[in-house]
């Protein structure tokens, strides 16, 4: 039997479930404290490991690299147009659209890591080798490694540790330098009043749906605060976070 959750792995306040149905046979429950959905049980880091290394994952492009890529540019522009001296980093850089957009506006430094081998292997190929590499994000906090503008891109949702996960992000901010955060809001008021019928949730690709609430609460223990929110018409938070 699965040991009980006795504390929201988002909000750390004690675990009051509610259920939220099931998806792909995963059971979603979320929090009565802040409203973010996960997955029970909860996902180890072993468990995610078998499941890659079954289906053994293949990376391809989307339709328009190209037109990614200036998404990518014009994202980054709403963020800063402070680029000459400075380092860029995406800590979930898939297939590194936007490493590749931050090269051409100019940053000094650009960098793109990711958890996953097969995206980085992806990324050596397609683009130059040496702005991209396969490791953790606390593994590479632990470095000291630092940018001034720093991109996580729904990445929370595959965290096995969301709290170790935004401590090591805190680290990974340069003096004067910003986060920006881009999540699916696991408590939209435009999600589907089922929730298993939202298309993003597919555990155990992704298993944790973080509430404004609970993100904000992650944000506060780790001395984060949000600058701006993007507003948005779906079921996504966009966010600039600065150090307190």
């Amino acid at each position: 039997m699965a040991e009980k959750q006795n504390t929201c792995r988002i909000c750390l306040k004690p675990f009051n479930e509610y259920s939220m149905g099931e998806k792909n046979d995963y059971k979603l429950a979320a929090c009565k404290s802040c409203g973010s959905v996960m997955v029970l049980p909860w996902l180890t880091p072993a468990d995610l490991d078998k499941f890659f290394g079954d289906v053994q994952p293949s990376i391809v492009h989307l339709p328009d690299p190209q037109a990614a890529i200036a998404g990518m540019k014009k994202l980054i522009q709403k963020i800063t147009e402070n680029y000459s001296g400075r380092r860029f980093l995406d800590v979930c850089c898939r297939q590194g659209y936007a490493v590749m957009a931050a090269k051409e506006l100019g940053f000094q430094q650009v960098r793109g890591i990711d958890p996953h081998d097969f995206f980085i292997t992806f990324a050596k190929d397609k683009y130059p080798a040496d702005l991209f590499e396969h490791i953790s994000v606390p593994e590479y906090a632990a470095r000291g490694e630092q940018a001034e503008v720093v991109f996580s891109i729904e990445s929370f949702c595959e965290q096995t540790d969301p709290d170790a996960y935004m401590a090591a992000l805190a680290k990974l901010i340069a003096p004067g330098g910003v986060l920006y955060l881009q999540e699916p809001d696991g408590n939209s008021i435009h999600l589907p009043r089922n929730f298993s019928r939202w298309r993003f949730a597919d555990p155990p690709l992704n298993f944790a749906y973080l509430s404004e609430k609970g993100m904000e609460s992650l944000l506060v223990c780790h001395k984060l605060k949000v600058q701006k929110k993007f507003f948005t018409w779906g079921p996504f938070m966009r966010w600039v976070v600065v150090k307190k």
